[in-house]
């Protein structure tokens, strides 16, 4: 049993070198995705978002399941790991073949002959998945995310670059499947070197009952949180074109770019630690509400200015010929905000063993979502957005509930640390909106944009400074560990 000292230690010391190492590649990832953005064109981006949707729904059944299964059960021996990695050999091979076979109907079904190639080279991601997966999964189970995020580092990086490059000398859009494809290469090398295992598969599966059982519903949530999160992407692409995806597709990321990269930090490590105290559900519980606390502070305020400051940041992150991305960016960007609530309770529930729990979550999504997203299809693109906006409160209240059943507690307990955060957000977006309003039509959008960040910072701050004081002590003691 790992002690509550120790625990802090080795989590602190996990996000430490995650957070650092990962800025580093968020803030070169960032700038180069930026700069892609200016060199392809909206149907370049469609047709990318709708492969990568369908790639990624199946490459929920690769490894997902099982390799969580591995990091949260207490006790694998090495005949284990052998024998899971046989079977997601398996799996990942069926898995490509299923892709390239799929490609097809894809084409047909969204009148776009060019996808049958571009699924057919995507599905190579899942020869990288199939090697990465069991040396990434000892790396987690030990929180040793030093080295995960130093391999991460390198290879978002060098996939990065790669895509910039090749969409400068213009490859379109194979330059936004070849840079993830040479990515997960690196990073299935790299994870295989610093663990040193490279074993022979076996397909030995009569002490695996305990994680395949966990693994067979993580996997099905999996698959659904993929289908549910992807399906506004399956509805317009349907329905409104590729150019009209492309636009989508930018502006969600945007939207979700500061949420999405934070998780990428937050979640290795909150997995495995909640797995850590699982038999100690009151410590558990104290985490959480930690968590959800300093994520609303932080998170809260970045999306909520985000959204105020839309039309500027569009017009300077993508340039002219994506302005009518702003205001799709604006509506997504305050549903996003209620994101990072959703990301640390899911790991929490996995990391305590209940599996059953966080399938349930899933399940109830995969029916909010697409239903909401289909409504939403009828006013276009805006209606789309708009369908987030209603339906991820409703998710978070559900997940918030799930939660505290498990944890013996109360919702009211698990939304009081974000009641504040987001008051000061609110009033926050309120004035600058309300001075964005009132700024002169001759003015650059560079002076607009940084007086209307300043006047953000400044009022979050105020509030942050009279009404929350203890959150200010808790980040500054998080920031010295």
């Amino acid at each position: 049993m790992i002690g509550s000292v120790s625990l802090k230690r080795s989590v602190m010391s996990a996000v430490g070198w995650a957070t650092a190492t990962r800025f580093v590649a968020q803030m070169a990832t960032w700038a180069m995705t930026l700069a892609t953005v200016r060199f392809l064109s909206p149907a370049d981006y469609g047709l990318m978002a709708v492969a990568m949707t369908i790639t990624s729904v199946i490459s929920a059944l690769s490894t997902v399941g099982l390799i969580d299964a591995v990091v949260q059960s207490r006790r694998v021996t090495e005949d284990d790991l052998q024998s899971v990695f046989g079977l997601v050999l398996l799996i990942n091979a069926a898995c490509l073949v299923l892709l390239c076979v799929l490609a097809y109907p894809a084409a047909w079904f969204y009148r776009e002959p060019r996808l049958v190639p571009l699924l057919q080279v995507a599905s190579l991601i899942f020869v990288a998945t199939a090697f990465q997966a069991v040396p990434r999964a000892q790396l987690d189970k030990r929180l040793d995310l030093k080295t995960v995020s130093r391999v991460d580092l390198v290879a978002r990086i060098t996939g990065g670059a790669a895509v910039l490059g090749l969409a400068w000398k213009g490859f379109g859009v194979w330059s936004l499947i070849a840079g993830p494809l040479l990515a997960a290469a690196l990073q299935a090398l790299g994870f295989s070197l610093a663990v040193g295992w490279l074993r022979r598969p076996r397909l030995n599966l009569a002490n695996l009952y305990g994680i395949l059982r966990s693994g067979g519903l993580r996997t099905v949530e999996q698959v659904l949180w993929y289908a549910y999160m992807n399906s506004d992407i399956f509805i317009i692409g349907r329905l409104l074109g590729a150019d009209t995806v492309g636009v989508y597709w930018v502006a969600r990321n945007l939207a979700a770019m500061p949420i999405d990269k934070f998780a990428m930090t937050v979640r290795p490590a909150a997995f495995p630690a909640f797995a850590l105290v699982q038999h100690d559900r009151k410590n558990s519980l104290r985490y959480l509400c930690k968590a959800t606390r300093l994520l609303a502070f932080i998170c809260f305020p970045v999306l909520f200015g985000l959204a105020a400051t839309a039309p500027q940041a569009v017009a300077l992150a993508l340039g002219p010929k994506w302005t009518l991305a702003a205001a799709p960016v604006a509506i997504l960007a305050i549903a996003m905000a209620f994101r990072p609530i959703g990301l640390v309770i899911a790991p929490f529930l996995m990391g305590l063993g209940e599996f059953g729990a966080s399938l349930r979550n899933t399940l109830f999504a995969a029916v909010l979502f697409p239903t909401a997203f289909a409504v939403g299809s009828h006013w276009g693109l805006i209606g789309v957005c708009t369908a987030w906006l209603f339906a991820t409160p409703v998710q978070l209240i559900v997940l918030i509930r799930r939660a505290a059943l498990v944890a013996g507690s109360s919702i009211g307990e698990l939304l009081a640390p974000l009641l504040s955060p987001l008051a000061g957000s609110v009033l926050m977006y309120v004035a600058v909106t309300e001075l964005s309003r009132r700024l002169p039509g001759g003015w650059h959008v560079w002076p607009s944009f940084l007086l209307l960040t300043a006047t953000g910072v400044a009022v979050y701050s105020l509030y942050a400074a009279l009404f929350m004081r203890p959150l200010f002590a808790e980040l500054r003691d998080l920031a010295r560990r």
